[in-house]
């Protein structure tokens, strides 16, 4: 005996028909409102998306500019000019130094005998 067979009592299939499709709304109300809220997910996230993409852009340039900064710097400690005064300092290669030590003593030198003379 199949279910077609069975003698149905008045309204019975009808109210599984309406059981059915009243299951069958809960589940896509459900359904909806997940949909929902992984559209607003993913929204927020597509935005923290942007900040991060524009912060890392920004600290990207921002290492760039140092990179370059450390560069001059390193150029400038590398290959020092006869005389390269930047920020008040004086900067002179090992041999260069050494000459105006050697001015320097011959100078004090000078300027002490010409003291110790006039006396």
């Amino acid at each position: 005996m199949n279910h077609q067979d069975i003698p149905l009592q008045g309204g019975t299939i009808q109210n599984v028909i309406q059981a059915a499709l009243g299951g069958l709304w809960e589940r896509t109300q459900k359904a909806v409102e997940l949909i929902t809220r992984l559209r607003d997910e993913n929204a927020t996230l597509a935005n923290r998306i942007e900040e991060l993409e524009a912060a890392q852009r920004t600290f990207e340039a921002q290492l760039a500019e140092k990179d370059k900064f450390i560069n001059t710097l390193q150029e400038n400690t590398g290959m020092p000019s006869s005389v390269d005064v930047g920020n008040g300092l004086l900067y002179l290669s090992a041999d260069e130094r050494e000459a105006l030590e050697r001015q320097i003593d011959d100078l004090h030198k000078r300027i002490t005998a010409h003291l110790g003379s006039s006396r």
